[in-house]
Order: C-alpha cells, then structure tokens, then sequence
C-alpha cells in the first residue's frame, strides 16, 4: 500500500499541514523542519499526489507546450532543455502538435486550458489577436514569437524570442565575401514571425550591399516544402548561385533537389541553412547554417516560467556557423547544369566519328 501523508507527518513528528507545506517547498516551514520532513518521504517512498495536491492549491502542476511540428530537431531541443528544467521542479509537462495549423493550435490552447497552469506556444502562428486572447484565459509564454506593437501585451503574456539579425547579417555577408552578386531566400510559411523577421534582415543587408535578393515562398517548413522550393527556383531563377533557407529541414530538402537535378553544392549553388539542428552528416555536403540555439530559448522559457517576477529575459543570439556547403560564386550558378546537360545531349546525338586507318598498298615486285 502506498505511503500517505498522514503517515509522513506522523513519522516526522509535525502537523499534515506543516508536512504538506514542507514536501511543496513552502518557505513557511523552517529549513530544518523541512529537510526532516523531507529525509522521512524519502525513507518512505512517498510519493505526492498531483490530483490531491491540485484539489488543495487550485493548480494542476502542469504546463502545457504547443509546437508547430514536433519532428523539427529544432522543437524537440528545445522541448528537452525545458522539460528537463521544469522537470526538476516537479512541474509537468504537456506537449500538443499543431502540425503548422492555425486552427489546430486554436483547438489545442482550448483542451489544455483545463488542464495546465500555464501555456507556451512555441512559433506560434496565431495572429495577435488570438495570442492575447488565449493570455487573457491563463499565463502564456510565448517563445521565438513577438506581439506586434498595436497590440498591446496583456500582463499574464511573456515572450522569449531569438535575435535572428546577427546571423543573418554574417551570412550575407559571408556569400558576398565569396563572390556571390545575388541571394534566393526560400521563406517559411505567411504565418510565421520568425520568417518575417528573417526576411527583414536579408532585405535590409542585401540592401545596404546592392545584392537582389528573390524571395520564394513555402507552404510547409520542412524537408518536401524544401524539395519544393528548390524545383521552384530551379525553373524560376535559373541563375542563382546562393540559397538561404528558412531553417535546416527546408535547406535538407534542398540539397536533395539540387543534386537529383545534377547540380553541385557549392560548386554550382551555395545554401545555407538556419538553427543548427541537423545531427552530424545529416546533410552532405555539411550544411553552413546560422546557429539559433534552441536550447538556450528553452532554458529562457523555463526560467520565465519558473521566476514569473523577474525582468523579461534577452533575446537568444545568433551565430553563423561556416561549413562545406558554400564555396566561391562561379557566376553560372544554376544555369551550369543546363550547358553541361546541353553538351550531354549534343554529344550523345553528334554521330561517331569516322575513323582513319591507313591503307598499305602493296609494293611491287623486286625484279
């Protein structure tokens, strides 16, 4: 049978109320109360009751996460560093996927409202409106997601977000330094804010470099929506020869593209990718791409969480990591695999050439 508080307080010689006090980390209890209180529960194998504990406090215990697609290596960082942080102060967590879908995510915020104390939406793709909404129900956290400034924050809203700047500016920079005239930068999805202000950075850099930049949209942030793309800029931009991607999954699905068409990377197009998310030899060749810490937005988040009253955490930085897919522009760009499939299909069909022998005639008679 299980151990009960009861028989915690009895053991520990103090009142239920000053044991439940003590095992909830109250700081009513005095210190040497408390680690007494605590020694015994573990003797004891004590284990507290969420359910009891939520009928006596009001609370759950639990907070709820929302992620725009859990299969993204930059989500599950970032659901691990704050699982782990929450987790050690027995705190629950409960995750739901929106799959990138607005409505999804509206259905989500209502289920869990019930049920956890506390939401984070991570790159949510809300609008304003929603967001504050769903704030004014219960505490939101929102991470990598910024309300814009006509929308007022409400006071149960805290926002984690990543400074996309730094390491977009160095990887324009970074192409320019190796000869590249023009960007392609294939966005995420309409509704994402982090595209938007990634969009914003490449559009003043490129800018203030008198680089053109093209921009192609996404429907989805992930490895087909990257396959996608990448057929879209084969046909509509023939003449690229560098590629920024809204993160790692898109510019995967790119290379992919890119070499089933016959292209080299760097040596026809160079790419770059953003989070930093991909495990070691994922991508061939190693993705160059911009460091956007995941971990460290979950470590934030969940210091948000867990000291309400401290001041609003800085935003994440970000790095740009250098690796082998970007190398020095051959002017040609894409356009190279066209002349070298031109030269395939002219050599193929030319007809073989004749071949020369030498006739010996015969030499005649020594007489």
């Amino acid at each position: 049978m299980a151990t009960t508080i009861r028989q915690v307080a009895a053991a520990a010689g103090v009142s239920i109320a000053t044991a439940s006090r003590a095992l909830s980390g109250s700081d009513a209890v005095v210190a040497s109360t408390k680690q007494r209180v605590l020694e015994v529960a573990q003797r004891l194998d004590y284990l507290p009751s969420r359910l009891g504990r939520s009928l006596a406090t009001g609370t759950t215990g639990n907070v709820g996460v929302i992620l725009p697609d859990v299969t993204n290596p930059f989500y599950t960082e970032f659901l691990a560093e704050l699982e782990s942080a929450l987790g050690a102060r027995d705190i629950g967590v409960l995750v739901g996927d929106s799959h990138e879908t607005p409505e999804l995510e509206r259905r989500l915020i209502q289920r869990m409202a019930t049920q956890v104390d506390q939401l984070v939406l991570a790159s949510s793709r809300l609008d304003d409106g929603d967001v504050a909404q769903a704030s004014a129900r219960l505490p939101v956290l929102l991470a990598n997601r910024m309300l814009g400034a006509e929308t007022p924050a409400p006071a149960t809203l805290r926002q984690v977000t990543i400074d996309v700047e730094p390491g977009f500016r160095e990887a324009v920079h970074h192409l320019r330094e190796l000869g590249h005239a023009a960007i392609t930068y294939i966005d995420g999805p309409p509704q994402s804010w982090s595209g938007r202000q990634k969009a914003r950075v490449l559009e003043t850099v490129c800018g203030e470099l008198s680089m053109p930049l093209t921009t192609v949209q996404l429907a989805r942030p992930d490895f087909g929506g990257g396959r996608d793309a990448g057929a879209r800029v084969l046909e509509g931009a023939p003449n690229t020869t560098a590629i920024i991607a809204f993160n790692d999954q898109v510019a995967l699905g790119l290379l992919s593209a890119l070499r089933e068409r016959g292209l080299d990377v760097p040596g026809d197009v160079s790419v770059v990718g953003c989070d930093d998310s991909l495990p070691e030899g994922m991508a061939w060749p190693a993705l160059t791409t911009v460091d956007s810490s995941s971990r460290m937005l979950g470590a934030r988040a969940a210091a948000a969480i867990l000291e309400p009253g401290a001041p609003q955490p800085g935003s994440v930085p970000t790095r740009l990591i250098v690796r082998a897919s970007t190398g020095r522009s051959h002017t040609a760009g894409i356009a190279n695999v066209a002349g070298r499939e031109a030269k395939r299909i002219e050599s193929a069909s030319a007809p073989p050439p004749v071949e020369k022998r030498s006739v010996s005639r015969p030499h005649p008679p020594h007489h």
